[in-house]
């Protein structure tokens, strides 16, 4: 008997079946607490990297205003704005390491929910795996610093480079114009980068660029369909400071579900292209889903084969 090739269909329903992932609810709520938890001191990194910046801060707060919905932004602005204020530039090694610190355990919670859904072993070094986190979010912070530059100072530079030394890059003068590319090109790195080295995995860069791509679908499809689903929902009041603080937290339950998702989809692209079907078919199976989940398997099937036993209901209550 020759064993035929899977079908497209069969295959990638047996990778369904060893993925049944139903708990992206719970990641994006774990998510979301672990950001609220951390917006106070991210915000005071960034007002203090905002602080040292040669020119206003009026125009930083400008394009993070454009990124975020409107509901969002008039919780988040304020805050900044005051820290802004109140930032003194002597403090500013100090203060970014330390408010950086708790806003670390995003990632850290990242990084776990992303070792669950790539079904990775933690890294062994909780230290590392801290340090790791860390150096993710101080990367996010580095990242907006140099969004910010080139949104504010991006055609000054560019004008400069084109009259001083004759240097013209039309090319570049494009990107610069169209904002949201850049945006949306940042976006996909940093996705990009959570799903390739967060996880303890070592898999191929293709991998985390399919989580990547579902993610920039999914947040373009909330940024557009969260008015719309604000305006159907009369339940929430968004000019009460309650109604405004349900909303932040419906944005971030989405967003944050969005990147779960992406990441169980890198881990389905990579099933479907790197496991064998018949381990697939193996591992679904009702016994070898018994044989991994006891560690008495064996040994029951081994006395079972010495002195097959005949199991009454007094045998049961006996041994109960």
């Amino acid at each position: 008997m020759v064993n035929e090739q899977p079908t497209t269909i069969q295959r990638l329903l047996k990778v369904l079946a060893v993925n049944p992932q139903r708990k992206f609810g719970s990641y994006a709520a774990e998510l979301s607490f672990y950001i609220i938890w951390a917006v106070v001191p991210l915000l005071l990194a960034i007002a203090n990297v905002i602080a040292v910046l040669p020119f206003s801060s009026d125009q930083i707060v400008s394009v993070i205003n454009d990124a975020m919905p409107a509901e969002v932004s008039d919780v988040i602005v304020p805050i900044l704005e005051s820290y802004i204020a109140s930032t003194s530039v002597k403090a500013l090694s100090l203060g970014l390491i330390i408010s950086l610190w708790p806003a670390s355990n995003v990632f850290n919670a990242v990084q776990r929910i992303l070792n669950t859904i790539f079904k990775a072993e933690p890294r062994k070094n909780a230290l590392i795996s801290r340090g790791f986190a860390y150096v993710f979010t101080l990367a996010l912070v580095v990242l907006i610093f140099s969004l910010t530059l080139v949104f504010v100072f991006g055609e000054t530079i560019l004008n400069y480079l084109t009259s001083t030394f004759g240097i013209e890059i039309p090319f570049v003068g494009a990107i610069l114009q169209n904002s949201g590319l850049i945006g949306l090109l940042s976006l996909f790195i940093l996705m990009f980068s959570i799903y390739q080295f967060m996880p303890n995995v070592n898999w191929s860069p293709k991998y985390a660029s399919v989580g990547a791509i579902i993610a920039l679908i999914g947040f373009g499809l909330i940024s557009q369909l969260f008015t719309v689903y604000l305006s159907f929902n009369k339940n929430i009041d968004s000019n009460s400071a309650i109604g405004i603080f349900i909303v932040v937290i419906i944005w971030l339950y989405y967003n944050m579900m969005v990147i779960s998702l992406g990441a169980y989809a890198a881990v389905l692209y990579h099933d479907y292209c790197e496991r064998d079907y018949l381990e697939m078919v193996a591992e679904t199976t009702e016994v070898e889903k018994f044989q991994a989940r006891s560690p008495h398997f064996k040994t029951y099937q081994a006395a079972k084969t010495v002195a097959p036993l005949k199991i009454t209901k007094q045998t049961i209550q006996e041994e109960g």
